[in-house]
């Protein structure tokens, strides 16, 4: 569990943990990160970084957090159907990915560490309800339970786009993304079928 300060100068220290983490993340891989290496390269001792952070996951799990909610801001109500404001949407969560330290390597780490995937499903359930609510302004007479496994396949097929745009760099971005917009937007717009 990590204790996330108040005070500005902890909190610095605690950012600066998180990014650190990121970094090693990033050249190292979730394997072999330590809580060591995260501190030498924060620059503080391993008793400051066990200060915020109760173990190595912990302290990944905050890494996740921290990213997640930044991707998840990036969704607002009122977005809309379109397609291409959609791919948009998708394009500014692989920017704000890029800007995050160790932002590719966070999301994969997410999906792959066992330890790691409640925060990664806890994100895309906060975020589908947010879809949720839009489609049911967009649309009332939907059902509710139809549009919650709905807004979570369009949460998980925006997820993977992102994960394929740094998986295989040589493919055209936009393209990926306005292909999962295509998607979204027929999930989005689909009405349950009949009887």
């Amino acid at each position: 569990m990590a204790r996330k300060p108040t005070q500005q100068r902890a909190l610095a220290t605690y950012e600066r943990l998180l990014d650190a983490a990121g970094e090693v993340l990033e050249v190292l891989g979730v394997e072999r990160i330590s809580t060591n290496l995260v501190a030498a390269r924060a620059g503080v001792t391993p008793p400051t970084l066990y200060h915020y952070f109760a173990d190595k996951y912990a302290l990944l799990a905050a890494l996740g957090e921290r990213l997640m909610r930044a991707q998840n801001a990036l969704v607002l109500p009122g977005d809309g159907l379109d397609e291409a404001a959609i791919a948009q949407v998708l394009l500014d969560h692989v920017a704000a990915t890029r800007e995050s330290s160790g932002g590719p390597w966070i999301m994969r780490m997410l999906r792959a560490v066992p330890q790691l995937a409640h925060v990664r499903l806890a994100s895309h359930r906060a975020l589908s309800a947010v879809i949720v609510d839009e489609m049911q302004r967009f649309d009332p007479s939907r059902e509710r339970a139809a549009l919650e496994h709905e807004a979570r396949l369009v949460v998980d097929i925006g997820y993977a786009a992102i994960e394929l745009v740094f998986d295989e760099p040589a493919l055209d971005e936009r393209a990926i993304m306005a292909s999962a917009a295509r998607a979204i937007r027929a999930l989005l717009i689909a009405k349950a079928p009949l009887p």
